[in-house]
Order: C-alpha cells, then structure tokens, then sequence
C-alpha cells in the first residue's frame, strides 16, 4: 500500500515538475517576443518620424 502512494508522489512531483518547466519556458518566449516587438515598433516610429513632411 505504501509503495502505491509513493509511486503518486512521485508522479505528482513529475508532472508538476515538467508544467513547471513548461509554463517558465513559456514565460521566458513571451518576454522575448515582447522584447522583439518593442524594438520593431521602435524602430517603426523613428521610420515614421523621419519620413513626415510635417517636422
């Protein structure tokens, strides 16, 4: 019987091991895709502003 609840343990830990690792890889994509758009749209605005016959 002990070994039946170890073995879910284990399990457990496993599984929330790997959606641990999962949702901090998904964190690390989103932060680096954000990073990626602010310099785009950085860099856009600057394009934008050079070029206006306004200024």
């Amino acid at each position: 019987m002990e070994i039946k609840t170890l073995g879910k343990v284990i399990t457990a830990c496993a599984v929330a091991g790997v959606l641990s690792a999962l949702l901090l890889a998904n964190v690390t994509f989103y932060e680096m895709l954000m990073g990626q758009l602010s310099q785009w749209a950085d860099t856009q605005s600057l394009i934008v502003w050079n070029s206006s016959p306004h200024y």
